[in-house]
């Protein structure tokens, strides 16, 4: 009788074995978002789209691209139109305050509002691309970062589906409470919302991205964008690079420009001008130059901080790749001990689970460096403490 009993504990046992640990969760190590793309675009028959050719598309559609082009062709026509009624166009010198009569300040200052408007109009020009550029880099890493997101969430959604057929039978058997299954089954049902969410939180940034780029909001790809982690050099001091920075940051030439505006009307007057108009002129002169001192301030301030972001965001990627490799060590330990019969199935596969986790971890600190290298290189994204992007 005894025999009989111990023989068949033996099969509940091997029974519950194969129940718990006989299901595989998780597949091969994730490959990279580019991979991925392809593959599933091939699979699906959807078209690739890579950074490049969304930002031809975004800059073809962008409306205030569009807007300061004509503006610019407006502005060119103007020029052409006042070189026409006395054959030059020749911006008056303006260093000195000084009186012409009407007819020679109504041209003049026609001559000069069209210079600086073009030149004004060419670096919100830049300045519109280059915001363009940030918000498209922006997109493209927040869908492949959530895609692989999504991919994760789905390989944790398989263990705690696991989990919780395990904690069913092990229910059966009186091994766990109506509790503890009730868990599990809370846990690997919040995995399936968490799921449902991130794709419809998917589906909404690839309208956006349409939207950007003049597509229709139901069209259908896989975007390409891998950001290898390459670290900036500064070449110089970073004093030497924020004095060459000012000299070609468009938002401070902007600032710039909008002094030497104030300057012409302050100094160069029309016989008719009245006393009022001229106090209020010399006035806006001297704020224009307090704005342009307190832009440059506020800009230097912003450059030093935005390069420590860097080498702290630097050392975190040193830090998340070590990680990764301990993580990777773990697993060829966990590999050695389930072929030995140390561990189950299911631990190597959460083990597995971790690397990947790391895994992301390091690509997503790759594409915040890359975006915070790409502002410090432009400089005109950079705002305060932060960023434009």
């Amino acid at each position: 009788m005894k025999k009989m009993i111990g023989s068949t504990k033996g099969v509940v046992a091997l029974a519950l074995a194969v129940t718990l640990f006989g299901t595989t969760a998780y597949g091969a190590e994730t490959p990279s978002a580019t991979e991925v793309a392809v593959t599933e675009a091939a699979a699906q028959d959807i078209p690739v789209l890579t950074y490049e050719q969304a930002l031809e598309k975004a800059k073809k559609h962008s409306i205030k691209l569009i807007d300061l082009q004509k503006n610019n062709e407006f502005l060119q026509e103007s020029k052409e139109d006042l070189w026409d009624v006395v054959g030059s166009f020749s911006v008056p010198t303006y260093d000195y305050q000084k009186w012409v009569n009407d007819a020679v300040y109504m041209y003049s200052s026609a001559v000069y509002n069209t210079d600086s408007g073009m030149t004004k109009n060419k670096y919100a020009a830049q300045i519109a691309s280059l915001a363009l550029e940030a918000t498209l880099k922006n997109t493209f890493s927040s869908i492949v970062e959530n895609e692989a997101n999504l991919d994760l969430l789905k390989q944790t959604g398989e263990l705690q589906k696991t989990l919780y057929e395990q904690g069913q039978t092990k229910y059966r058997l009186g091994m766990i409470s109506q509790y503890k299954l009730d868990q599990l089954k809370a846990e690997y049902d919040a995995s399936k919302v968490n799921i449902y969410q991130l794709e419809k939180t998917l589906e909404q940034m690839y309208m956006s991205l349409n939207n950007i780029i003049g597509e229709s909001i139901d069209k259908k790809y896989k975007v390409e964008y891998d950001a290898d982690f390459e670290p900036y050099v500064l070449q110089g001091s970073l004093e030497a690079y924020i004095n060459a920075q000012m000299k070609k940051d468009y938002s401070i030439l902007l600032q710039e420009q909008a002094v030497e505006d104030a300057k012409f009307n302050k100094n160069y007057l029309s016989e008719s001008t009245p006393d009022s108009s001229n106090k209020s002129n010399k006035n806006s002169y001297e704020s224009a130059q307090r704005n342009l001192k307190a832009a440059k301030e506020d800009k230097e301030i912003a450059i030093r901080n935005a390069y420590v972001q860097l080498q702290q965001t630097e050392a975190n990627y040193n830090q998340a790749k070590a990680d990764l490799a301990q993580a990777q060590a773990d697993l060829k330990t966990a590999e050695v001990n389930y072929a030995a019969g140390n561990i189950t199935k299911l631990t190597l596969d959460q083990v597995k689970l971790g690397v990947s986790q790391r895994e992301l971890a390091l690509e997503k600190l790759a594409r915040a460096y890359d975006m915070q290298v790409f502002s410090f290189k432009n400089t005109d994204l950079i705002v305060g403490g932060g960023s434009m992007a």
